[in-house]
C-alpha cells in the first residue's frame, strides 16, 4: 500500500471522542456543594461529641474529586478516522497522549457491526484477516450512526473513485 502524504486533504475526517455530559466547572460545583453539605453534618456530630465521623465524611468527598479526576483524564482520548485517496487511517490518541495509527486499504475494507446482548454492540474494520476494533467508548446509537456514515463513504469512493467530493459534515 502506498503511503498517502498527510498534507493530502481528507475526503471524510471524523474525529471521536468520549462523551461527557458534565463540565470541569460542574464538577467542581459539585464537589464544593457536597464538601459544604458534609462539612455542616460534621459539625454537627462534633458539637455531640462523635468527632471522629467528620474523617469518614472527608473520605467521601475526597474519593468524589478522585473519580471526577479520573472521568476527566480519561476524556482526553481520541479517535480521528480520515479517508484519504487509497488510504484509510485511524489514529488513536491515548489518555497519555501515545499515538498509534493504523493504515487500511479502503477498496477491500468492510465495516462491520455486531451486536450483543443488552444493546452492547462493538464496531469494527475488516479487511485481509486484520480486525481493529473503533469507537469502543461510544454508545451503540453513536457506534450504528458512525458505521452507517462510513459505509456509505466507502461505498461512494469505491463506485466512483474520481470523484471525491464527498466531505464529512
Amino acid at each position: 500500500m502506498s503511503a498517502v502524504p498527510r498534507s493530502a486533504k481528507p475526503i471524510y475526517r471524523v474525529d471521536l471522542f468520549p462523551p461527557r455530559s458534565l463540565s470541569r466547572r460542574a464538577a467542581r460545583n459539585i464537589i464544593l456543594i457536597v464538601a459544604a453539605f458534609t462539612t455542616s453534618m460534621g459539625l454537627v456530630f462534633w458539637s455531640v461529641g462523635a468527632w471522629p465521623v467528620i474523617g469518614f465524611l472527608g473520605v467521601d468527598v475526597l474519593l468524589l474529586s478522585l473519580a471526577f479526576h479520573f472521568s476527566f483524564r480519561s476524556a482526553r482520548q481520541e479517535e480521528r478516522i480520515e479517508l484519504r485517496d487509497g488510504n484509510l487511517r485511524v489514529t488513536r490518541i491515548s489518555v497519555h497522549g501515545e499515538r498509534q495509527e493504523f493504515n487500511f486499504q479502503p477498496y477491500w475494507l468492510r465495516v462491520i457491526l455486531e451486536r450483543g446482548e443488552d444493546d452492547q454492540c462493538a464496531l469494527f474494520l475488516r479487511t485481509h484477516g486484520k480486525s481493529l476494533e473503533i469507537a469502543g467508548f461510544l454508545g451503540a446509537d453513536e457506534k450504528a450512526d458512525l458505521a452507517q456514515k462510513l459505509e456509505t463513504v466507502l461505498r461512494h469512493t469505491r463506485c466512483n473513485p474520481a470523484d471525491i467530493s464527498v466531505r464529512a459534515p
